[in-house]
């Protein structure tokens, strides 16, 4: 019997590919349409009008499309290897996919075309298939047999993946049944925040804890600013949550000072790991990564800006741009190290020492990579940039740029996964 190319790295039996695999192409899918959406949406982005119908569902394109579709994916594969814990219901894993895709599609379509009715029903199969995720990934952390960091992050993320869905659902049923009136507002930042923050930045932070150090080949970093990362990133969106009803400034600034001493904590931790990496350069994809480090600084900046200085819609706009493109370049780095690792892991692994086999590097080519990532980031800069000079066609050309690299990764990563021992 050929053992698993898993059992080198130890814990438990990881998945098949093709649960990972079937989210990783969704979510590629998702992110191509997102930055064609940012074409199209340019007008209402560079009037700082985002809260029209378009800019709310290239957003979401972009946040439960691409980064949480990503994230799904990823989990399923890394929980084996973080946690020593399989997720709990492969076939559950399997049927959210398939409420996921649907739900978001009638979602979205039912925002651009202002049709409450299809807004609502989206809402509802989205809802159905991310509260099965959190039940899922509930049964998988309570029988984990260790409770480190990793396990805090991804406990304290589905607890807030649980709020974001409730309020994302009570604002698309809003749409349909107005109840709101006007404390709409304060519950869309809300869940924005507590979606971007409490779920996305702390899986972020937890997976980074053990993905960073991996793949950068870092040893003897201090590992307590990620720590402190989770506890303020998950103090911060709680505290939004529970006085989002609250009069007064200080209902929201005291937040807003415990997720940017967070995110900034979050950041000096990344830089302790890119600081003490073994390997003397970088490759495409932790370059990458660097580069959405830096747009979440860029959009932490902004942030502290409209918390503590003056509002603008514009400047709104640009700093939900960055949060939400700096953690699409981040999940983007990341898919040119998983991808390549489990097409060599589940096609060449149960091969080598029998047969010459490459490289991981060697499954894509890394000048196309270094391209690719270029693109991207240049594209996510000239869109954060032009939304605040307010130019429509430098945003058009910013997303068009995006979009280039995107496409560029997708073809690349399409090659990897269709590559077979010869």
């Amino acid at each position: 019997m050929i053992p698993s190319p898993f059992d080198a790295l130890g814990g438990a039996e990881p998945p098949p590919l093709s649960l990972p695999g079937s989210h990783f192409v969704a979510a590629m899918g998702f992110f191509l349409l997102g930055a064609l959406g940012l074409a199209l949406a340019a007008p209402d982005l560079a009037a700082g009008s985002f809260l029209s119908p378009r800019v709310t569902g290239v957003t979401h394109l972009f946040t439960l499309g691409w980064i949480t579709t990503s994230i799904l994916g990823a989990l399923y594969q890394l929980l084996p290897v973080a946690l020593d814990r399989a997720v709990r219901w492969p076939r559950v894993a399997r049927a959210t996919l398939w409420l996921h895709v649907p739900g978001l599609l009638v979602f979205v379509a039912g925002l651009v075309g202002q049709r409450p009715d299809l807004t609502a029903a989206g809402a509802s199969l989205l809802a159905a298939g991310l509260l099965a995720f959190v039940a899922n990934l509930a049964a998988t952390l309570k029988g984990a047999p260790r409770r480190d960091m990793t396990w805090w992050a991804l406990s304290l993320a589905a607890l807030f993946l649980t709020l974001t869905v409730v309020l994302g659902w009570a604002l698309a049923a809003d749409l349909r049944w107005p109840f709101m009136g006007p404390q709409r507002i304060m519950a869309l930042a809300t869940h924005i925040h507590v979606a971007l923050v409490g779920w996305v930045l702390l899986v972020m932070v937890g997976v980074a804890q053990k993905l960073l150090p991996m793949f950068l080949l870092s040893h003897g970093a201090d590992e307590r600013p990620g720590r402190w990362a989770v506890a303020l990133l998950a103090s911060g969106a709680f505290l939004l949550f529970a006085l989002h009803h609250t009069p007064g400034a200080w209902a929201r600034r005291g937040p807003a000072v415990l997720i940017l001493l967070g995110a900034a904590a979050f950041l000096v931790q990344a830089r302790s790991f890119y600081a003490t990496r073994r390997r003397p350069g970088v490759d495409p994809g932790m370059r990458l990564a660097a580069g959405g480090l830096g747009v979440l600084g860029a959009a932490a900046g902004l942030g502290a800006f409209l918390a503590f200085g003056g509002f603008s819609l514009r400047l709104a706009t640009a700093y939900v741009a960055a949060l939400v493109l700096g953690i699409s370049l981040f999940v983007a780095a990341h898919y040119y190290k998983i991808v390549p690792f489990l097409v060599w892991l589940h096609r060449f692994g149960p091969v080598a020492g029998r047969r010459p086999v490459p490289k991981v590097a060697d499954l894509y080519s890394a000048p196309w990579a270094k391209g690719a990532g270029a693109l991207m980031a240049a594209g996510t800069i000239a869109v954060i940039l032009a939304v605040l000079a307010g130019s429509s066609l430098a945003v058009r050309a910013g997303a068009l740029t995006l979009l280039a690299g995107a496409l560029v990764e997708a073809a690349q990563l399409a090659g990897t996964a269709h590559r077979r021992p010869e």
